[in-house]
This record gives structure tokens, sequence and C-alpha cells, in this order.
């Protein structure tokens, strides 16, 4: 692999949107949902065939940001040949692309697809692009989590952060009738617990992890829990399910920040998919995060007997630029204590001399600047390096580092 500058971009056509396949044998009620979105008029593609979906994912092409699948009671015989060919390409190796389920009112989930999320029709456009959007940076965290999962092993740490895994976690909050639902409905190894108020919801969240929360409220009640919620950071990824009498509701409740509404009357089996997609999605999101969060700490150790080695970190840039590439999007690699040099130029001698606490503080404020899939390491031989997803990041970062060197004065030759 060629040497890699201290910025370096790959190849890239923009990276905020790619394509959006829109799965579509046959003229849906979808195509109506979607048509305001006139901002993707030529990003929007619709699938008829299996033929043109593997030629979108496969060979040299850009993968697509996500595939949205309309779900219906009733599916056109077209659906087998193209769900059996999304299952194929989902299982295979190679990069994720998210699978968002449309559903209409009491359609089953297709979970042997694994949707990486699932939502009803009611979803507004205006809030459907956020979420896509979301789901692209969820892949790829995930992504990234296993890559370093793979390429630098189970850390001691692993075991503490992910908390006890046997069992998934469910929060009912209100007073419906859901929770007996929901208790009668899954049969699998899932604790499902009430709270009966907003102070309750908060209580139980913060004493145990729950991967889901099932809001059983009249809708202006659970608009104002969803909001309540969504401004926690903690929970901010959270996916939360509710239920809404009609349209109108749904609106404002996808409005609010809900993941997933249910509207009407909805079945049991229905019902049960849409709460088993959200609780796989949330424990997806907790073992993400727990890996991530234990990763860049160990990556970012400050241990002059205890760096990344030279062979770990050009295997890890060998699999981030094969998925970036695919993806169609940039990376940018900086390296820290060049850019303290570069920015110090005129004082080259105080910056040797305090090289190693220049080194230590660097690391800290990549820490506090970068994301978590954001990659922050201690090479050996070279140093503090960020290998950083966005021009915006790379752009903080170096600003960031900057004002620490105007602010100490090694500037100042």
């Amino acid at each position: 692999m060629a040497e890699y500058s201290p910025t370096l971009e790959t190849e890239t056509q923009d990276s905020s949107w790619g394509k959006i396949l829109l799965i579509a044998p046959v003229h849906n009620h979808v195509f109506d949902m979607l048509e305001p979105l006139t901002v993707l008029s030529e990003r929007l593609v619709a699938i008829r065939s299996a033929k043109q979906l593997l030629e979108e994912l496969e060979g040299t092409n850009v993968l697509p940001i996500c595939i949205l699948l309309p779900w219906q009671e009733d599916n056109p015989p077209e659906f087998i040949e193209l769900t059996k060919a999304i299952k194929h390409f989902r299982k295979g190796p190679g990069v994720e692309v998210p699978l968002l389920v449309i559903t209409n009112q009491s359609a089953p989930v297709p979970l042997d697809l694994k949707p990486s999320a699932t939502v009803s029709d009611a979803i507004p456009p205006d809030v459907l692009l956020p979420r896509i959007a979301g789901l692209k940076r969820l892949a790829n965290r995930a992504e990234e989590a296993r890559m370093r999962r793979g390429l630098f092993g189970p850390l001691p740490q692993y075991k503490a952060e992910f908390g006890p895994l046997k069992s998934t976690g469910l929060l009912v909050a209100g007073f419906g009738k859901h929770f007996g639902r929901a208790q009668a409905l899954l049969d699998l190894p899932v604790d499902i617990v009430g709270a009966f108020s907003s102070e309750m919801t908060e209580d139980y969240l913060a004493a145990r992890r729950s991967e889901a929360v099932l809001i059983d409220m009249p809708t202006w009640q659970a608009c104002e829990e969803v909001e309540r919620l969504r401004a926690d950071p903690r929970y901010f990824n959270l996916p939360i399910l509710a239920h809404a009498t009609d349209a109108e509701s749904a609106h404002l409740l996808y409005s609010a920040g809900a993941t997933d509404v249910l509207v009407g009357e909805v079945g049991d089996k229905a019902l049960k998919g849409h709460i088993i997609s959200a609780l796989r999605a949330g424990r997806r999101q907790r073992l993400t995060d727990a890996i991530l969060t234990v990763s860049s700490q160990w990556l970012a150790r400050q241990d002059d007997n205890d760096y990344l080695s030279e062979k770990n970190y050009h295997n890890y840039l060998q699999l981030l630029e094969e998925s970036t590439k695919r993806r169609g999007e940039t990376i940018y690699v900086l390296n820290l204590l060049e850019l303290i040099e570069r920015f110090t130029g005129s004082n080259p001698q105080a910056f040797a001399q305090h090289q190693i606490y220049w080194s230590g503080t660097v690391l800290s404020i990549a820490m506090a600047v970068c994301r978590d899939e954001d990659f922050v390491a201690n090479i050996k031989g070279r140093g503090p390096i960020a290998v950083l997803r966005s021009k915006k990041g790379m752009e903080q970062l170096s600003n960031r580092v900057l004002v620490m060197v105007r602010t100490t004065g090694l500037g100042n030759g």
C-alpha cells in the first residue's frame, strides 16, 4: 500500500449522499410518500429486478447508502427474488449497506432479512431523510468496531463495558395495554420492565441497560416523553417505539424523535416484529458503543513501552481504505506531532525538548475532539496519529491543536 502523507484523501465523490435504492418492482404507495424528496431526484433509484439490484451492489460501483424495502401483508411475487438477493448480499463479508424496512398497517416484519431498522409508512419524508443519514453513520460505526475487534483482539475491558448480555431489556413507559401484550408475545430472553411515570422511566434507564423503549401513552404525552429522552445524550440513539391512533399523530411522534411508530390496530405478529427489530438494533448499538469506547481508550494509551505496532496500523489503514473506497468516502490522516512541529517551525528546539509532553497533550485533545469511530492511536515510530472520516473533523482537530500551540506560547520562537 502506498505511503500515507499527513493528510490523505481517497478518491471520492460527494460523501454526504450516495444512491438510495428503493425496492419497487411495481408501483406502490411508498413512491407517493417519497415524491416530496425532490432533492434526491437523481440519487433515489427504483429497483425493478434482482439483476438491477446486484449491478448496484457488486463490481466497482460506489455502494448505495441505504436500501429501502416497502413491506406489505401481501407482496408481489417479484419480491421473492429481490429479497433473496438482499439476503445473499447482506450475509457476505463486504461493506455493509443498511436495510430500512417500511411496513404498512399490520404487515409482519421480515426479520429473516435482519433489517437495520424498521419504520411504518406513516414516517414523514422530512424525518426519513435524516433517519437514513443516521443509519449510514451507525453502519460506519459497526464496521469500525468489527475491524478493531478483529485486528486488536478481545480487550480485557470489553467484558465490564458490555455488561450482562444473557438477556435483552425492553422498557415499557406508560400505562396502556402494550405491557401485557409485549409480555405475552415475546418468547425470547427479554426482561420487560414497566415504568408508569417519566421519573420512573429515567430511573430505570439509568439503573440498567435497555435495548429499546416502548412508549405506551397518549400522543401528546408520548411526544413529551420522547423529546425528554432525546434531550439526554445517553439516549440519543436509543430505539424508541410508540403507538398512534392515526397518521397525523404518527407524524407528531416521528417528528419528536420516535424511531418507529405503529399506527391504528396493529396485529400481534406485526407488533412482535417491530419490537424485536428495535431490540436487535439496540443490542447492536450497545455492543458497537462498548467496543468503540474501550478500543479508543486503549489505542490512545500514553505509555512508552506500549505503542500500537506499525504493522497493526498499516493493516488497519488497508482495511479502512478498502471500505471507504467502496462507499466513495474520504479519509484524512493526521500525524499530530508533525502538525505541532509545522505550527512551531520557528522554535524546533523547544518542540524537541517537550516532545513527550506534547505527545500526551495532543492525544488528550484528539480524544476530546474526535468521535469514537475516528481512529486515534499512539503508533510505534510515529507517535500520535488521527485517522478521521470527515473534512470537518480534520479541520476541528487541526484548529484545536493550533489553539494549544498559541496558548502555550510554543510557537513564539
